[in-house]
């Protein structure tokens, strides 16, 4: 065990003296250059990437405006990295901005992928150099429990295929999608937003209940029929109404100040905007065809039980907000706050070139 050890820590040292060789020549070259720390678990992949500053290429075009390359960058890097695992696609389940992402000469960017089996050979084509800049840099830590390594991508070098175990375990099956499943509701803020919009106006328990039920019931019916391609909508026409049902379910609870007898329907209308939006990263990672249905009841299961993990500790803690005198006014601020944030999102993806 111990000469184990000795070999994966002499592993380690020889890949950052890799990195560090690799660096002068890279840094000669000028540009932006982006540092990655890739992590595998089984069949999930974190990727984490650093650029020393924000890319001219990417952050020109918008007018320099700091807070659309902010959040247009996650989103720009989950399109442009493909990860795929023994030829096997497998889908960025969340991206989102690192603690970098505050400072002006730096910027952090997290994706957390996941793929249908337990990642044995995983293959890396990273295209970010189309939107960031053909002059960028990006050096690449690859860790993962029976060892490491490193690599530099660049315009000229984009794709990395690397053996990361020796033998292929089982399908994780349903476990897998249920997997993607959460990490992708928690990772959706619009998804949350209209939750939260939702939830901010004061119900019985049994009217909460007929609420998420709607929701659950409806976002589920067209998650299957667009994972199945049976049904199809433009995922810009659905990013822009989702946004606009945050603006639209908290600019009613500004109107009404208690629950409406239609908010049940409502719920589910916007239900089924929701479930197209959530059926996109099924479609990006690939049914099985072989079991279906198991996939699909295993990220269905994912994203409720990620719901339940937001909605479950917050349902006390806005009971005892609506209790004081201050509550109606605090949810009121709430409420306004994610219709003019909805608004905002909205107006633009609709501006957003696709």
């Amino acid at each position: 065990m111990g000469s184990g050890v000795g070999r994966a820590a002499l592993a380690r040292l020889l890949c950052v003296l890799g990195l560090g060789l690799a660096w002068p020549t890279l840094a000669h070259q000028g540009g932006t250059t982006g540092y990655a720390a890739i992590t595998i678990a089984g069949n999930v992949l974190r990727y984490q990437l650093t650029l020393s500053q924000w890319p001219a290429a990417f952050l020109t075009p918008l007018g320099g405006n700091l807070d659309t390359a902010r959040m247009r960058l996650p989103p720009a890097l989950a399109a442009q990295l493909h990860f795929s695992n023994a030829t096997e696609p497998c889908a960025v389940a969340n991206a989102r901005l690192a603690g970098a992402s505050a400072e002006q000469q730096g910027v952090g960017v997290v994706l957390e992928v996941v793929c249908r089996d337990a990642i044995t050979t995983l293959e890396i084509k990273d295209d970010t150099f189309d939107a960031l800049g053909t002059d960028l840099h990006t050096l690449a830590r690859i860790d993962w429990p029976e060892g490491s390594s490193q690599f530099a991508f660049s315009a000229e070098s984009r794709a990395l295929s690397l053996q990361v175990a020796t033998a292929a375990p089982r399908t994780q099956g349903l476990g897998s999608f249920f997997q993607l499943g959460l990490l992708h509701i928690l990772g959706g803020y619009d998804h949350l937003m209209f939750l939260l919009a939702l939830l901010l106006v004061p119900a019985s328990g049994w009217g909460v209940v007929r609420v998420i039920t709607a929701f659950t019931v409806a976002h589920s019916l067209t998650l299957g029929l667009t994972a199945l391609d049976l049904l199809h909508l433009p995922p810009a026409l659905i990013e822009t109404a989702i946004a606009g049902s945050i603006a639209w379910v908290a600019g009613e609870n500004l109107g009404r100040g208690a629950a409406a007898s239609h908010r049940v329907w409502i719920t589910g209308l916007f239900g089924l905007i929701h479930g197209c939006g959530f059926a996109d990263i099924l479609r990006a990672v690939g049914l099985p065809t072989g079991h279906l249905l198991e996939a699909l009841l295993g990220f269905n299961l994912g994203v409720e039980a990620g719901q339940m993990l937001i909605v479950l500790p917050l349902l006390p803690v806005l009971r005892w907000l609506w209790r004081q005198r201050f509550g109606q006014r605090t949810t009121r601020g709430i409420s306004a706050l994610l219709c003019g944030a909805g608004l905002v999102l909205m107006v633009m993806r609709v501006l957003s070139p696709a």
